[in-house]
């Protein structure tokens, strides 16, 4: 009877664990294009309602880079927060104002709201020969309570569409 009655809390504990695990973000390459002299990017962002728990943020770094990272370009990235992170961001910016040297994100999303989202991230830079060759890449932060990050990289499909005059 005790291994049942044990066995019974552990599925128990096993599916509330399983309750919090988070949701979902997908970002979705729409247009990466030379257009007119200019490189054109939009992505669309998707956060689902619960896509980070209230401790934890989400850091995407969009990256241009050719296949040996002789060339490459940074993109603003876009920060997702839970609702503590937000606070804690909010506070720390109130305390100590923004720093000159600290890169600003395109955009900040709080993923604490009661349904899900989606976003536009558009970007022009001046088109320069290397990013035919180019491909675009998403470094993906995940932070959690205590510091604790975790880096994914995800290749976003393909090259710079060039037009052809």
């Amino acid at each position: 009877m005790k291994k049942y009655c044990f066995l019974f809390v552990f599925l128990v504990a096993a599916l509330s664990l399983r309750a919090q695990i988070v949701g979902d973000v997908a970002v979705t390459r729409k247009v990466l294009a030379e257009r007119g002299g200019e490189l054109h990017m939009v992505l669309e962002i998707s956060v689902s309602r619960k896509a980070v728990t209230r401790s934890q943020s989400w850091t995407i770094l969009p990256e241009l880079s050719t296949p040996d990272r002789k060339s490459v370009k940074l993109f603003p990235h876009i920060l997702i927060n839970g609702r503590y992170q937000q606070h804690m961001q909010e506070r720390r910016r109130r305390l100590s104002g923004a720093y000159w040297a600290e890169r600003q994100p395109y955009m900040t999303i709080n993923a604490d709201k009661k349904t899900d989202q989606v976003f536009r991230y558009e970007m022009k830079v001046p088109y320069e020969s290397w990013m035919a060759g180019a491909t675009l890449v998403l470094r993906m932060v995940q932070t959690s309570p205590g510091g604790v990050r975790r880096v994914f990289t995800v290749d976003v499909n393909g090259a710079v569409d060039v037009s052809r005059k």
